[in-house]
């Protein structure tokens, strides 16, 4: 069994730091364990060997019986190096103790001895600063945290795996689990990560059987590549991956530095990462867990389409917004649908999300309308929203909605108040997909709706032929010595011209005033290569000659290609051009794409309007642009490039053209020729 299957699933633990004091973070952990019903062995470690009431103690790990599965290092942090080096054959550590990499120099070096002491045992370490691991099924409960300060039948196991960088959020979610009258499969403190990471945790954790969704409260990804691959296998597996996300605003991340030692990875990736992936990103640790257990609870869908229906035109308006925010796909109801719904109706309309009006017809009507719209062919889901209505109605409504027949997936949204608590309690126990928040369940619905449409990943091919043979379209143009080498091209190409300087080491032109566009004859040609020549040499930039081509105006976007240093090759599309960093509108994925994923990158842009014609302009040919996007994913994750950057690339109303483009082959190390950056 590796280490994280003895971490997860331990047949011996021993405690090491075990006094006869319960109240310390070792005596919690055995009250714990005994609280769940842990059937496996259980041993004390402590030097000053303490009389603990059933349990054989002893001196040293080393004079255990056999090297256990899991150890608990309930000592300070400077003596859990000691540990770690008798720690040979052992499974895992789980390391309570703080005061390591986020707490300063100090204990940055305190813990990278740490690592290259569990290293050299081959052990596996869950932590420092973690708040362990809990498994209800099998009796483990190797953490210190307060949500296990309950009686043992509120311990309970549920569908959802957790894997959090934060003890005190894991605490939390069980507690909210807990109060719901659920539990968690699982759930995997990483603190500060020093060896087992996010994504090797929900490797583990989503391969676990009682486990239908992983849901990860993220700080930061140190593993990303890992990662990638750890929400891919889950997905593959049939089970979805929800995220909240801790530390995105500037406090929030100054925070985070000093939480767990770790450094942000840039919001927009993350974002773009997270959303090609399809994981359902949550704004709260609440409306995350909702989301989880919400699809755990209901099978994936055939397609996109969505249907809600309520019983109340406020909320019907109030969900259309936040379903438009996330992209829901709400077509409206065919005619045939149409009449069938018609006599279900008091006052209301036929539409998405339908409105019933009055509540008639007795407590089943809402059920009955509800089923017809997941029986009529046109839905893959269906959102039920159970609004106020007569408590003498709930028990019954919520047996009829609980007697439906699965023919899509159908999700519930109960916002009844407190006059329906007995019948929102049976649709839980009932293991009903249901919540209370209506941002959460559009949220469920839209995930669902991305999942069954999600591209599968696509093989990286190595690419041997250079840049000018991957198929893209560069702007035609030459590089000249002389004003009459440039004004022959210009001339040959045609008016108006565009003049670049060449320049070692200068990847940016614009930034040192190295291009001059629009020029309509020959004598404006001769003037811009005085102009850009003494820019260039001004700025310290040996000047090579210039690069005449043909002036292209129009709608100006951005493809870039990077290897990541946490998440490997990258793609990202967004609008370009000099105001690029100032717009910010851009949208990352994980290299390389398709055509349809680079559809789906460009379609999440927040400019994604300008493409089909703004104010006159002509709209442009969104399918080529995703070509070009799919191929520059390509190249760089197959090529050795380390950078690509097409920018700008332009839409002149007939065809996509790169006019400037940028390669690097190691960091900090532009290509300079004009045949591999005619350079912004």
């Amino acid at each position: 069994m590796s280490g994280l299957g003895r971490l997860l699933g331990p047949a011996s633990i021993a405690i090491v730091g075990l006094s006869a004091d319960p109240a310390k973070h070792g005596g919690r952990v055995l009250a714990n364990l005994r609280k769940l019903g842990y059937s496996g062995e259980v041993w004390g470690v402590n030097p000053g060997l303490p009389d603990v009431d059933g349990l054989e103690v002893f001196s040293s790990l080393g004079d255990l019986p056999e090297p256990p599965d899991l150890v608990v290092c309930a000592v300070p942090a400077t003596a859990v190096g000691e540990v770690a080096m008798t720690a040979e054959r052992v499974g895992a550590l789980v390391v309570f103790a703080g005061g390591f990499g986020e707490s300063g120099d100090n204990g940055r070096a305190l813990e990278t001895d740490l690592i290259e002491r569990v290293g050299r045992v081959g052990s596996r370490l869950l932590g420092p600063n973690s708040g362990g691991v809990i498994r209800p099924s099998v009796g483990l409960a190797a953490s210190f945290l307060t949500c296990l300060d309950r009686p043992a039948d509120q311990i309970r196991s549920g569908p959802v795996g957790l894997v959090t960088q934060s003890g005190g959020t894991g605490s939390y979610i069980h507690n909210l689990a807990a109060a719901r009258g659920g539990g968690l499969a699982v759930s995997v403190s990483t603190g500060n990560e020093a060896d087992i990471r996010l994504g090797e945790a929900i490797y583990a954790v989503s391969a676990l059987g009682e486990v239908r969704v992983t849901l990860a409260m993220i700080e930061t990804v140190r593993d990303g590549v890992v990662f990638i691959d750890a929400v891919r296998d889950a997905i593959a597996r049939g089970k979805p991956v929800v995220a909240c996300r801790i530390g995105t605003g500037d406090r929030g991340r100054a925070l985070m530095t000093t939480h767990t030692g770790a450094m942000a990875v840039p919001e927009e990736v993350l974002e773009g990462v997270l959303e090609s992936l399809g994981v359902v990103v949550a704004e709260t640790p609440g409306e995350a867990y909702d989301i989880a257990e919400m699809l755990a609870r209901a099978p994936l869908p055939e397609g996109d389409r969505a249907a809600i229906v309520t019983h109340s035109g406020g909320v019907a308006i109030h969900l259309a917004d936040l379903a438009d925010k996330r992209g829901l796909d709400l077509t409206q109801p065919g005619p045939e649908l149409k009449s069938r719904l018609d006599p279900l109706l008091d006052l209301g309309a036929a539409n998405n999300p339908l409105d019933m009006g009055g509540i008639i017809g007795g407590p089943g009507r809402f059920a009955e309308v509800v089923d017809r719209f997941a029986r009529s062919g046109e839905y893959d889901m269906v959102l039920a929203v159970s609004t106020a209505h007569p408590p003498a109605h709930s028990a019954e409504r919520a047996r009829a909605l609980m007697e439906l027949e699965t023919v899509v997936p159908i999700l519930h949204l109960w916002m009844a108040g407190d006059q329906a608590t007995g019948a929102l309690r049976g649709l839980r126990e009932a293991g009903v997909a249901v919540t209370e928040e209506p941002r959460a369940a559009i949220r469920a619905l839209a995930g669902l709706a991305r999942l069954a449409k999600l591209p599968p990943p696509v093989p990286v091919e190595p690419i041997d032929t250079g840049f000018e043979d991957w198929g893209l379209p560069l702007v035609e143009g030459e590089t000249a010595r002389t004003s009459d080498e440039a004004i022959a091209v210009a001339e040959s190409l045609g008016y108006p011209a565009v003049v670049k300087v060449v320049a070692t080491g200068l990847a940016h032109k614009t930034e040192v005033g190295g291009v001059r566009l629009g020029l309509a004859n020959a004598a404006a040609v001769a003037q811009a290569i005085d102009e850009v020549t003494e820019a260039a040499t001004a700025a310290g930039h040996p000047v090579g000659g210039v690069r005449v081509e043909r002036y292209r105006p129009g709608l100006e976007m951005i493809i870039g290609g990077l290897v990541d240093q946490v998440f490997g090759p990258l793609v990202s599309v967004g609008i370009g051009g000099v105001l690029t960093e100032l717009i910010g509108d851009v949208v990352f994925a994980p290299a390389p794409v398709d055509q349809a994923g680079a559809v789906a990158m460009i379609d999440r842009m927040r400019g994604r309007a300008l493409l089909d014609g703004y104010r006159g302009s002509p709209p442009s040919d969104v399918y080529a642009l995703a070509r070009i996007v799919s191929l520059v994913s390509r190249g760089v994750a197959g090529s050795g490039l380390v950078e690509v950057e097409l920018n700008p690339l332009i839409w002149d109303g007939e065809a996509w053209v790169a006019v400037d483009w940028l390669l690097v082959q190691e960091r900090g190390d532009p290509m300079t020729e004009e045949t591999t950056s005619s350079g912004t």
